[in-house]
């Protein structure tokens, strides 16, 4: 969801822990200047000093919300590394308690408490790094959430008082439009190397950035001369992200916003993500595509072009890292995953992923009405 400068938006657990690994290593380092600079009396060797690190990402396309809160603190005891490696240091346990307030202007419509889970028993694994990967503890709560309010979230450690809170608009909902997901008429991509293909979206209501993503569906099979057949062993996808961090010009709704898919570079995609198969009787269909946007809320594209900008030490300073986080670090923001509908390639597509220089030999086959099917001539 923003121009491509390495930045993305994947899912929460995944780019909370990145935040996490900044937050610990800068954050923590920002903290500790900030501190000393405003008071004579602070102590580096303190043995406790306790900062809550917040990452959601809140997403009204799910009625599911996972949300991560870590904590950080600095130790004359224990270096840096060994902490982050153990579970009891970086998780808080029964004394957190954590909720989030639906708001419509200033009247509370809602609360909803959130439930301290392990995402390892929920398919939502933590990526490998200089963090506990196990548990990966994550806080959740169902509900559908509505565009239109404002949402809070408060969280407090019972055993030490210290809270946090931090408040987000929700992005909405938005449209394909090309290609055309309302369209009542059969629709079929073409793309050939030398050509591009323009994606067309209508902006999303406080969605400042955007991640694109295209879905390659394909089959694999092999080919029967004898009766002129194919046996289809496999079905399947590959996803080519085309985009990362597209920044919009304007956070209003209903804009039309769009992007020129490369032909030559879709071509290297497809000739990166495949291997050829010396068997010629296995061939592979170029079968449909499918796009995914999604748009994300002003906070993270503050979040990501604060955090990009230098941060170290200049002359003696410390740039403190971006946060939308009262009494601790981190973000809270949201955004909107769309999924786009499942278009067929057009045949001289099929042909072209077939046969063309940059993708011929890895066992595609041309389309089914071309002369000399499964090969190409």
């Amino acid at each position: 969801m923003i121009p491509d400068r390495g930045l993305t938006i994947p899912s929460p657990n995944q780019l909370s822990l990145r935040s996490m690994q900044k937050w610990m290593v800068a954050g923590g380092l920002a903290l500790a200047a900030l501190t000393n600079s405003c008071s004579t009396d602070f102590d580096l060797n303190a043995d406790f000093i306790e900062t809550p690190v917040i990452y959601g990402l809140l997403d009204a396309s799910s009625d599911t919300q996972f949300i991560r809160i870590n904590r950080a603190y600095l130790s004359d005891e224990i270096d840096g590394l060994t902490m982050a490696a153990d579970p009891e240091a970086i998780y808080y346990g029964d004394e957190l308690e954590a909720r989030i307030e639906e708001y419509s202007g200033g009247t509370l419509l809602h609360t909803y408490i959130l439930e301290r889970v392990d995402g390892d028993t929920l398919g939502l694994p933590k990526a490998d790094g200089i963090f506990a990967n196990h548990p990966n503890i994550l806080y959740r709560f169902i509900a559908d959430l509505d565009y239109t309010h404002t949402y809070k979230l408060f969280a407090i450690n019972n055993e030490t008082t210290k809270s946090v809170e931090a408040t987000t608009q929700l992005v909405d909902s938005f449209a394909i439009i090309r290609p055309d997901d309302e369209s009542v008429f059969p629709q079929a991509i073409s793309l050939a190397p030398q050509t591009v293909y323009q994606l067309r979206w209508r902006s999303s209501q406080d969605a400042k950035i955007y991640d694109l993503t295209m879905r390659f569906h394909y089959r694999e099979g092999i080919y029967y001369e004898d009766g002129d057949s194919v046996h289809y062993t496999f079905s399947g996808y590959k996803d080519w992200k085309m985009e990362t961090n597209y920044t919009a010009e304007s956070t209003d709704g209903g804009l039309i916003l769009t992007y020129d898919v490369p032909g030559e570079t879709f071509y290297n995609f497809i000739k990166d993500s495949f291997e050829p198969v010396a068997d010629n009787n296995f061939i592979r269909i170029a079968d449909s595509v499918q796009f995914f946007i999604d748009g994300g809320g002003e906070e993270l594209f503050n979040y990501f072009e604060y955090n990009n900008a230098t941060l170290g030490i200049t002359e003696g300073q410390i740039t403190p890292a971006y946060t939308n986080v009262f009494g601790g670090l981190g973000i809270l923001s949201s955004r909107y995953h769309k999924e786009g509908l499942i278009y067929p390639f057009a045949i001289q597509t099929r042909d072209s992923i077939a046969c063309s220089s940059v993708t011929s030999g890895l066992n595609f086959a041309p389309d089914g009405s071309t002369f000399g099917f499964p090969y190409c001539q």
